[in-house]
């Protein structure tokens, strides 16, 4: 698997340079701070600096900036980025607005180059999160500076995933998969649960993954706070049952699947938690295709839920994936699909609230494609 494309570049920064039309925008700025932040800036430049700051300037009419605080990173994301020019921090001699009591600043080389550029309305990706620290240097560059808060165009403007996009989330779900295909031999009673979680962790770095983010935990959910920890040193027992979750990042892109495993006979009372689960998402995917608002596949989950004698522990039946694990909270809000919107559906049993079955889904023309291959029954090893 490769890099998103040039062409994926060009629908990116489209879609985005529509939204600043529709809104008389002339800049978003996106910064590798945390979560979706940091998930934008990538969005926009295809770079992820693991040691840097990076702030990215997409500009309406052309061009995309790069501001790394780091100067060795400047070269590095040169050749990698999809950014047309990358710039370091202004020095307090060079910024504009200079106030002589500040350092070498991010904010000083962003009001330099909207400054140059006659940039006027900036857009930014939640204002509570843009530093107040730059907001004073662009003020004083430019004091009749505008921001618009742009966040919740840009956002929904991800969850429709280009092919490349698609491509990259497919191969995160097949090593997903292949993980899984290791657990009966990896996760032996006895072992320690971060040498189970360690030996997985393998598997997915081998196949090229950057990162990811993976789960042990001893069921039922509410028991000792140490018995919950993911990384716990307590040994996996005979006769036990775990919800194990793996989700690897492949290229920027995460995939999932999650399971019950069991070290010998899942109870009766949890499995038929389980059972009640896969038959709540099955219901809600029998809806699944664009056009279909996601508040009417929730009700489906919960009529399901009710034959069955359970209620869904919580309007959330899963998440948007892509960029960031969590993307999207399905909350019991309106949103309706697109096709090549990707998601994570695992309802969850109220009483029950870590019964869950987890699998990441594609939505075609026609309806919907599931990307992880796993058995939806428990694992007994």
């Amino acid at each position: 698997m490769t890099q998103p494309s040039p062409a994926e570049r060009d629908r990116r920064w489209a879609a985005a340079r529509a939204i600043m039309a529709s809104q008389d925008v002339d800049v978003i700025v996106a910064f590798s701070d945390f979560g979706d932040q940091a998930s934008l800036q990538r969005y926009f430049t295809n770079f992820r600096s693991s040691y840097d700051y990076v702030a990215s300037l997409l500009y309406r009419e052309n061009g995309c900036d790069m501001i790394m605080t780091h100067p060795g990173g400047i070269p590095i994301a040169s050749q990698l980025s999809w950014a047309t020019e990358v710039l370091p921090m202004a020095v307090p001699e060079t910024m504009a607005g200079h106030n002589s009591g500040k350092g070498p600043s991010v904010g000083g080389q962003m009001a330099n180059r909207f400054s140059a550029k006659g940039v006027k309305r900036v857009g930014v990706l939640g204002m509570e999160y843009f530093p107040s620290g730059w907001v004073e240097l662009i003020r004083a560059a430019i004091p009749e500076v505008e921001f618009v808060d742009v966040w919740q165009d840009v956002h929904l403007l991800r969850l429709a995933k280009g092919a490349d996009e698609q491509a990259l989330i497919r191969e995160a779900c097949r090593i997903s998969d292949l993980a899984w295909s290791h657990v009966p031999e990896i996760m032996k009673v006895g072992r320690k649960r971060y040498e189970v979680l360690a030996d997985i962790e393998h598997i997915l770095r081998l196949e090229g993954c950057e990162d990811s983010f993976n789960l042990l935990m001893a069921m039922p959910m509410l028991q000792e706070p140490l018995d919950r920890n993911p990384y716990s040193a307590l040994p996996v027992e005979e006769d036990s049952v775990y919800l194990l979750e793996i989700s690897p990042r492949y290229l920027g892109y995460f995939g999932q699947q999650t399971n019950l495993v069991g070290t010998g006979p899942i109870p009766s009372d949890m499995l038929k938690a389980h059972q009640a689960v896969n038959r709540a998402r099955e219901a809600g995917l029998k809806l699944v295709k664009p056009g279909v608002d996601l508040i009417e596949v929730g009700s489906a989950i919960a009529d399901q839920f009710a034959k069955d004698g359970f209620e869904p522990a919580s309007p959330s039946f899963g998440h948007a994936v892509g960029l960031e694990l969590e993307d999207h909270h399905i909350n019991g809000t309106s949103l309706v699909l697109e096709e090549g919107m990707t998601f994570i559906f695992h309802p969850m049993a109220a009483g029950n609230p870590a019964v869950m079955r987890a699998d990441t889904y594609l939505i075609t023309a026609g309806g919907y494609e599931r990307l992880t291959n796993g058995d939806p029954a428990a694992m007994v090893l």
